[in-house]
């Protein structure tokens, strides 16, 4: 049996991140739209929420250090991507 979080498209990806940046930082998806400059702005207490949000919408495991360099939303969908390709 294959790995639901593996079976994600890119598309459906990328729309799981956004969303689940957008909840947990309470802002608007569409703010989201151009996230290549949308820089996440984590503190001790959101970097932590937003790891395992992360990882219940994937079904996934992350590190602890998997926000470290992480500073935009396109920086998270990229290592989000190669994370689940390991």
């Amino acid at each position: 049996m294959s790995d639901p979080a593996l079976d994600l498209t890119v598309v459906e990806l990328d729309t799981t991140v956004r969303a689940v940046v957008a909840r947990q930082l309470r802002v608007p998806a569409g703010d989201l739209t151009g996230e290549e400059r949308f820089t996440l702005q984590l503190d001790d207490f959101s970097r932590p929420a937003l790891l395992t949000a992360m990882g219940e919408a994937l079904d996934a495991t992350f590190p602890d250090d998997f926000l470290d360099g992480v500073h935009t939303v396109a920086d998270l969908t990229s290592a989000v991507r190669i994370s689940l390709r390991a």
